[in-house]
């Protein structure tokens, strides 16, 4: 059901549907086009070919001579589609009907080579997609290279709907981890690690990038939020090789604008001699090293899983290694194959490598600001993952067609004290920060005559001697088919595909905080006895779980309308691991779960199954020339984190700490039930919008409880276990358009607006609530902290030809590109005074309390940023030849706040009013009451102005 402050959004944007439409009516006056479609490779005529004018309702078939005449078009400009079954789709842009005119145009197409639906594009990339039914965007390989963007994340985050923050992307208003993530038809998504992300490719590696935020098909079936579908490049026909060196400074990088930065890229990609260049190969290897722009780095990063060979692969704060290879081998007309090697590798000191799904509300900056003062003894992490992708295109005849994507994919997360080994053999010191008293000791009350003395706290910093309290390694291993078969039975009118995808992966989770604790301690040479303690606390798993689906979907097109029914069934077991858990009375699981489990899983093949229906919809029609209504719904779903399904289950191995996580096996897959309605609009050859609502109910998030249960022991202890029951609702509008004016200039831009409400932002909040205010507070809807209304990207691409003169003068190779972003800034609870609070006589603090009425009811500072990237090409020869460029990120050296003071609704700045569980800087409430950190983080804000500057060749 659609609340009544949704149906409101949607309202507000059909009625903005119908204005706009007033602005889009083509010419007056009618014209005609006619021609020919025959076969490109010798000429004959092809009878029944369709030919199409896209965007309205208006089409012809070819006769026995191959002739077609689609008569009393209205005059403006158009988009023409011309299939048949057996060639490649030719769509033709940029086609001009003008009054009293009967245009020729005469097509020539050439059989299909690699899949069923190929297409090849005439002409200039159309602004807008009347075809799709989708919230869709794709970018080529061509278009990239013109941005200053680094990676999949960075060219994602300019979309409208999406948000780029210090957690990840998160996708109208979802959370960061419920985004499928694709490269050459295989997950690359770490499922461990909660990033939603896991292997990393270089933006010079990607050919195309397909972006769906509403209207997914059917053969997907991974994330509830959108789809991020990345092709890796392939060699061509002759030897290429170019590379880039960025670097953000000159010969001095102690300046205002230098982080320490250098980029270095390598590319080339060739034929293979010998196989008259059926068989291609494409190489590319990227680099990235940074010191980012906090200020204190560790002498050396170390990391335990390469110790070897850290100083080359991590000498900076930041070390990211990036390697894309690809072999595409053309067996015969209508077979390819291919095989993709992704690999990437990051080393650095960022704790938002590690995100434990649902159990932050509010994620803070991956700085390890606490230990700064030695970086040395902090957190480091290294990220490993590998992809490999086999796809196999096959045209079975020519009206079936065939793609098997085969996969493998690891990635394996390690965190420690900066290299060190999980503990030493023997404990003869003080590992613990939090116990070592900072040196020198400063007292609050020197010669105070009771004899009590004080010491001052400090600026709260630890790590004089201690060394980060973490352990963590997983590893997750993948191995993937998904088979999709497509099929044109009549003349295309009916499209229809279908598949199955399986996953059978194997999961190790290691966790364990001050691992020191349970070693020997040796002190003096005296005995001692050996402990089977793992650290204070800890949570080790190791399990084989199984997921798939089996997708059908019929695309119907009829005289300009498409509709889209889809269905797809997922399914998936959990594991032996968990199957004997709920079958062994010794296992701690809650009797209800037990019995759930056994009653709602079906056992075959000696795994216990369970399974659910997707339905997707998607309908789309003209409703005047080059206007285009359409609508989207579908279910969609997320597996939960391993982490909630078997923490502690192990008979043996628990966590004995107090509080310690218990797994739910029962646990279901978060679901998302998803509705769209937009209007997608082609003004002319140069102007194309698109405006959209959509509606997102999300069931099913995962919350947190308290249990009680029995340990191996037989005693009862209380657990925190994890179940399906909270909801959130995520409603907005989005516009976006993209404009080419006089042939240099492209402008594009999107605006969003959404409000995300829900009942918790976390499953570790879920239970905070109910321990404050009873299960009563979890009835009400409230801001979900994720919430981020306003979202605003307008860019320019500058691109001129020989064509464009200044002053009589060409500037051919001369290239710009600008883009600003506008961003809501986080939500916040602001807090009001209430009073004094004696720091010592005469001396009174500000006293501040949250105001809970308006929990996270209140939005910080925006951000804006503006980045712009410049270029000059030197051309040797042809496409041979020097670029120089000059990027600059946040040019304006904005302050874009990203942690909040809840007092001001901004950043601190010294001076400023903090809450009392802050630490406030100013000397006169210096005391032994402070507590907390020094509240001037240099990650309180994003990263300021940063010039690079680069130099590209290309042979």
């Amino acid at each position: 059901m659609i609340s009544t402050g949704n149906r409101k959004a949607f309202f507000t944007a059909l009625s903005l549907v119908f204005t706009l439409l007033s602005f889009a009516q083509p010419k007056s006056g009618t014209g005609a086009l006619k021609g020919k479609v025959t076969d490109a490779t010798n000429g004959e005529e092809l009878i029944g070919a369709s030919v199409i004018l896209v965007g309205t309702y208006m089409g012809a078939s070819t006769d026995i001579n191959g002739m077609y005449l689609i008569p009393n078009i209205k005059a403006g400009d158009y988009v023409v589609r011309v299939q048949y079954i057996g060639y490649t789709t030719q769509i033709l842009t940029d086609i001009t009907i003008k009054p009293g005119e009967t245009k020729t145009l005469n097509i020539a197409l050439r059989p299909q080579t690699e899949s069923l639906n190929e297409v090849t594009v005439v002409g200039r990339k159309s602004t807008v997609n009347l075809e799709s039914a989708k919230s869709e965007v794709t970018f080529k390989f061509e278009e990239i290279a013109q941005m200053n963007v680094r990676n999949v994340q960075e060219l994602v985050a300019m979309q409208a709907g999406v948000v780029k923050t210090q957690d990840g992307l998160q996708i109208r208003g979802a959370r960061v981890y419920e985004t499928e993530y694709i490269i050459d038809g295989v997950s690359a998504q770490d499922p461990l690690a909660g990033t939603g992300f896991g292997v990393e490719v270089s933006s010079g590696a990607i050919n195309s990038l397909n972006l769906i935020t509403g209207g997914a098909g059917a053969e997907y079936g991974g994330g509830s939020s959108g789809v991020i579908a990345t092709t890796i490049r392939e060699g061509g026909d002759k030897f290429e090789i170019s590379g880039n060196w960025q670097r953000d400074y000159l010969i001095n990088s102690k300046n205002p604008t230098s982080f320490n930065t250098d980029i270095v890229e390598l590319t080339f990609a060739t034929p293979i001699p010998g196989t008259k260049k059926k068989l291609t190969l494409f190489n590319n290897l990227t680099t990235r090293l940074t010191d980012e722009y906090f200020g204190p780095t560790a002498n050396q990063l170390v990391s335990s899983l390469l110790p070897d060979q850290s100083n080359l692969l991590a000498p900076r704060y930041s070390n990211t290694h990036i390697h894309t290879l690809k072999l595409a081998y053309q067996l015969k007309p209508g077979t390819k194959i291919t095989f993709t090697n992704q690999f990437s590798l990051s080393i650095n000191q960022n704790t938002r490598m590690l995100q434990i799904v649902g159990f932050d509300a509010i994620l803070v900056p991956g700085f390890q600001y606490a230990r700064s003062q030695n970086l040395d003894n902090a957190t480091t992490y290294t990220h490993k993952s590998i992809l490999n992708a086999i796809n196999i295109n096959h045209l079975i005849n020519k009206k079936l067609g065939v793609n098997i994507s085969l996969g493998r994919l690891f990635t394996n997360l390690r965190a420690d004290a900066n290299g060190r080994p999980f503990r030493t053999q023997t404990v003869d010191q003080i590992f613990d920060e939090d116990h070592i008293t900072t040196d020198p000791v400063e007292i609050f009350n020197p010669g105070d005559p009771s004899g009590t003395y004080y010491v001052l706290p400090g600026n709260g910093l630890v790590n004089n001697g201690g060394i980060s309290p973490i352990w963590h390694d997983h590893y997750a291993q993948e191995y993937s088919i998904r088979t999709k078969f497509t099929f044109n039975p009549n003349d295309n009118v009916n499209f229809i595909s279908f598949g199955f995808q399986h996953s059978a992966n194997e999961y190790q989770w290691i966790d364990v905080i001050r691992p020191w604790v349970g070693a020997p301690i040796k002190i003096n040479d005296s005995t001692f006895t050996p402990s089977i303690s793992i650290g204070s606390s800890n949570d080790i798993w190791a399990v084989k779980p199984h997921n798939g689906g089996l997708f059908v979907e019929d695309k119907i097109t009829y005289k300009g309308i498409q509709a889209t029914l889809g269905l797809r069934l997922n399914y998936w077991a959990m594991g032996r691991f968990a199957d004997e858990a709920v079958e062994n009375p010794a296992s701690p699981v809650i009797d209800q779960v037990r019995q759930d489990y056994l009653n709602k899983t079906t056992k075959v093949l000696g795994l216990r199954w369970k399974a659910r229906l997707m339905p997707r919809i998607n309908v789309s029609f003209p409703v005047t020339e080059n206007n285009v209504l359409y609508f989207n719904y579908g279910h969609s779903m997320r597996m939960p984190h391993p982490r909630f399904v078997y923490a502690g289950l192990d008979p043996v191995y628990q966590n004995r700490s107090f509080l310690a996580n218990l797994g739910n096996p029962d646990i279901d897959p978060e679901i998302n039930v998803s509705y769209e309605v937009g209007i997608k609009t082609k003004v002319n050859k140069d102007f194309g919008f698109t405006l959209t609502a959509f509606n997102n109910n999300r069931f099913d998030y995962i919350v947190s409880r308290s249990v009680i249960t029995r340990d191996p022991t037989g005693r009862f202890v209380t657990r925190t276990m994890f179940i399906n029951q909270d909801y959130a609702r995520i409603a907005g509008v989005e516009f976006g358009f993209n404009y080419r004016l006089y042939a240099h200039y492209n402008f594009f831009g999107n605006v969003a607006y959404q409000v995300a409400r829900g009942k918790s932002n976390s499953a570790r909040e879920s239970a905070l609530q109910i321990a404050q205010n009873g299960e009563v507070q979890l009835s009400r809807e409230q801001f979900l902290a994720f919430d981020r209304p306003w979202n605003v990207n307008i860019g320019l691409m500058f691109n001129p030809d020989s064509t464009f003169r200044i002053f009589g003068r060409k500037i051919t190779g001369f290239r710009a590109f600008a883009v600003y972003q506008y961003t809501s800034g986080f939500r916040y609870t602001p807090m009001r005074r209430v009073g004094e609070l004696e720091v010592r006589p005469g001396v009174e603090r500000p006293l501040f309390m949250p105001e809970n009425d308006k929990f996270l009811a209140r939005l910080a500072s925006p951000w804006h940023n503006v980045d712009l990237k410049i270029s000059y090409d030197f051309f040797i020869k042809r496409n041979t030849g020097f670029t120089f460029s000059l990027e600059m990120r946040n040019a304006l050296n904005n302050k874009n706040a990203q942690i909040i003071n809840p007092v001001t609704g901004r950043a601190y700045e010294y001076g400023d009013d903090v809450p009392n569980d802050w630490r406030d800087p100013r000397p006169e409430y210096n005391g032994p009451q402070e507590r907390g950190l020094d509240p001037r983080n240099p990650a309180r804000y994003l990263p300021p102005r940063q010039l690079l500057y680069g130099v590209t060749f290309r042979f």
